[in-house]
């Protein structure tokens, strides 16, 4: 919802004040001025702030607040000694090293362009203009840098470095060191380089870091007995996938927070859009209505209606895209219900799988949609907002969710589908909805060149999966993370926990071969 960002940051001062008082017997300045300048900012907003009822504010979303914040903090200037790493040590601009003396002088960026800067001409008042109307040619600048070079430089310490690339390009040597070089001739330059080498080396010294062990690919083994003992078919993917989600979510019990106030997101509206059309699957089992696109608009506005009073911006854009899917959704519709008797929409299913001892694994799932046909045949319909899983990916076992459906209402999982409908295996389809195109059934078939059929295929992932469950949950097999690189899914919530950046910058991503 809306919030009062003036007043949040007033409360945000009095939660923070406490982090960011000095130590006791330390003051402010000891304490740091970057964290006295945050402080004082603290003090000035608590202070200010008129936080009763109907005094100014500015509305806003929670997740508003820190670009908010981060404007008034910009705002404020830290003097130029908050970054002196030494009290001996000042890091000094043109201007301010002409009035100042010091033992020792470091002259950095000693590159063209840089020392000294690029004359500049300007687009409107060429040399014979600006030298009619009083003003100092371009190359003043050049010549005010050079006599500042010299300054600097003739001191009896005096450091000059220069950076061989800057953005990751090459630079070319500032005019004045050039001019210095010829002036001094080789054998004084190369006497000069070789003392400053000692400087160079210990910066690489500084810089240099301990050799580290590149981390290792996590693969925990709590023991069979912390095998969890019920899946649904979407997590058996995830556990095809990137079995150290399941380890970090069953094993662990680690479930992975929201950000405060995030708003509605793609799941959201994927979870809307399958229950209105839940809803109206339900509400009319035996046959179409009359009006259905009226019907489907109905129950869309009062879904939607959820959101439209917190998020407006997300409800002008889910309800014309809704709109949109209404038409395309009608005429699929129709075109589907001829061939169907009977129809369940969100019906729950599950099949055990035995281990050993009496022990045994429960595989469920949710079905959008079962349709039974006059014939007693089955099909199976997944309603997807996102991407749609390639027949590849389902015929090799890492998009498994349909094919295994299919072999839970094969075996009798769903309790409302007749016998005669568990005789065949059913026909399986996506049906993606809510993108560019309002609405697109995807066929899950075996894939171009695969001489095995869509039952096999079920039959072999039942078997594996069936391999699988019994490599966890009594032979105690290691839970990998991303053990096929190429198939894993692009965001994980545990990949921070598994610590993937580390080591496949390490070299461990290396792609495995799915067995």
């Amino acid at each position: 919802g809306r919030t009062d960002l003036v007043a949040l940051s007033a409360r945000h001062a009095e939660c923070v004040a406490s982090l960011t008082e000095p130590a006791p017997g330390q003051s402010r300045e000891e304490d740091g001025r970057d964290t006295a300048a945050l402080s004082d900012l603290f003090d000035d907003l608590s202070l200010s702030v008129d936080i009763r009822p109907g005094s100014a504010s500015v509305t806003g979303r929670f997740a508003d607040y820190p670009a908010f914040f981060a404007a008034l903090a910009r705002d404020r200037t830290l003097p130029p000694d908050a970054w002196t790493a030494h009290p001996g040590i000042q890091i000094l601009g043109l201007l301010e090293a002409r009035l100042l003396g010091a033992d020792r002088v470091v002259l950095g960026g000693l590159d063209e362009t840089v020392w000294p800067p690029a004359s500049r001409t300007d687009a409107f008042l060429n040399r014979p203009m600006r030298t009619g109307l009083g003003l100092t040619p371009p190359e003043r600048r050049i010549g005010q840098t050079a006599h500042d070079f010299v300054q600097a430089v003739c001191i009896p310490d005096a450091i000059v470095t220069r950076a061989r690339k800057r953005g990751g390009k090459p630079t070319v040597p500032s005019r004045f060191l050039e001019r210095m070089r010829a002036f001094v001739g080789e054998g004084t330059w190369r006497d000069a380089a070789t003392r400053g080498a000692r400087y160079l080396h210990l910066a690489e010294a500084v810089d240099a870091s301990a050799t580290v062990p590149p981390v290792p690919r996590p693969e925990p083994r709590p023991g069979p007995e912390r095998f969890p003992r019920r899946l649904s078919v979407t997590e058996i993917e995830t556990l095809v996938r990137d079995p150290y989600g399941i380890f970090a979510r069953h094993v662990l019990r680690l479930e992975p927070l929201d950000p405060p106030a995030l708003p509605p997101g793609v799941a959201e509206r994927g979870t809307l859009l399958h229950r209105v059309l839940a809803d109206f699957a339900s509400a009319h089992p035996a046959g179409l209505p009359d009006d259905a696109e009226n019907v489907l608009l109905r129950l869309g506005a009062g879904a939607l209606a959820e959101i439209a009073d917190a998020y407006p911006e997300l409800h002008a854009l889910w309800w014309p895209a809704f709109r949109r899917l209404v038409p395309a959704f009608g005429e699929w519709e129709r075109e589907r219900r001829g061939g169907i008797a009977a129809l369940l929409a969100e019906r729950s299913g599950a099949i055990d799988i035995a281990l050993r001892d009496g022990d045994a694994f429960r595989l469920t799932c949710r079905a959008d949609r079962i349709e039974i046909g006059p014939d007693g045949s089955a099909a199976i319909v997944d309603f997807k907002t996102g991407r749609v899983p390639t027949n590849r990916e389902m015929a090799v076992g890492f998009s498994p969710q349909l094919t295994l459906e299919a072999a839970i209402l094969m075996r009798g999982g769903f309790a409302e589908v007749p016998d005669a409908a568990r005789r065949a295996v059913p026909r399986l389809d996506y049906v993606k909805i809510g993108g560019r195109v309002p609405l697109e059934p995807v066929p899950v078939l075996p894939p171009r060149g695969d001489a095995r059929s869509l039952g096999a295929i079920v039959e072999e992932h039942i078997g594996g999966l069936e391999s699988l469950v019994r490599r966890y949950a009594v032979e105690g097999a290691g839970y990998r993370s991303r053990p096929y690189p190429q198939y894993a899914r692009r965001f994980s919530p545990y990949d921070h926990l598994s610590r993937v950046k580390e080591w496949s910058l390490a070299g461990e991503d290396e792609e495995e071969t799915a067995g």
